[in-house]
């Protein structure tokens, strides 16, 4: 097997392992927000202490810190070694210059604000939402519900799709960056070509391009595209593919 289609379904394991490590985390902060919800003084069933509802924001962003947070940052340590692992697959189709270690801390560390942001949203609309249930009485069932789907349905969607786009993004930036720096002016796109596949990439995978004909070939509309750099953000969301430097 070519090495940068080995290294690639490597890299698309990772992602789907960090989504699925991040549905696992995000269920256990389900569960502690049900806990801290447990705490919370009631009136006929019903939520009535402001106090409380103030005080158990200070709760819920330790949850928050604990259990999402905290696998947010271990996964993006993984990052280094994904660089690596490019690095190894690159050098097998030439010489490849190494990556600058500060550019991947700083990719990374971007990485985690926006997962951060993420969590800190989350947080203000779950105190708001807590806080406005205890100002109209709203009962504790009813309150535990809401908040308790707001884990899965608000922050669980956006940050599962994110985990995995972000790596492959990752990924995609520290392969061009490379292939580049090594003096590459053609790529190749490529990654599967299967039932999932969108319309889009299933027209160039396999295709080598040109910096100036990738750009004019991604300048187009199609579903499911992501503003940006077409090195970066290629297919858009959860896209499987990426360009390699090609070397002759």
């Amino acid at each position: 097997m070519a090495a940068d289609v080995d290294q690639l379904r490597a890299v698309i394991a990772k992602a789907d392992s960090h989504q699925e490590r991040m549905a696992s985390a995000l269920a256990k902060l389900e569960n502690r927000v049900t806990d801290i919800m447990a705490t919370a003084p009631l009136k006929d069933g019903a939520l009535f202490d402001l106090e409380w509802a103030v005080k158990a924001r200070v709760e819920l962003r330790q949850a928050i810190e604990a259990d999402y947070l905290a696998t947010v940052d271990g996964l993006v340590r993984e990052y280094t070694v994904v660089a690596k692992e490019a690095a190894a697959m690159l050098n097998t189709y030439g010489s490849v210059t190494r990556l600058d270690p500060s550019i991947i801390s700083e990719l990374q560390s971007m990485t985690f604000k926006g997962f951060e942001d993420l969590g800190q949203e989350y947080l203000d609309a779950v105190s708001k939402e807590l806080y406005e249930n205890t100002l109209v009485g709203a009962t504790f069932a009813q309150s535990v519900a809401t908040i308790k789907a707001s884990v899965s349905t608000g922050l669980g969607r956006y940050a599962s799709q994110a985990l995995h786009d972000s790596l492959m993004q990752f990924d995609a930036t520290v392969n061009t960056k490379m292939a580049i720096d090594a003096g590459a002016t053609k790529f190749k796109y490529y990654g599967p070509d299967d039932s999932v596949t969108r319309e889009f990439c299933e027209r160039h995978v396999g295709k080598t391009y040109t910096k100036e004909e990738i750009t004019e070939q991604w300048s187009g509309s199609w579903a499911g595209k992501i503003d940006g750099d077409p090195f970066v953000v290629r297919g858009g969301y959860n896209c499987r593919h990426r360009f390699r430097g090609v070397f002759d």
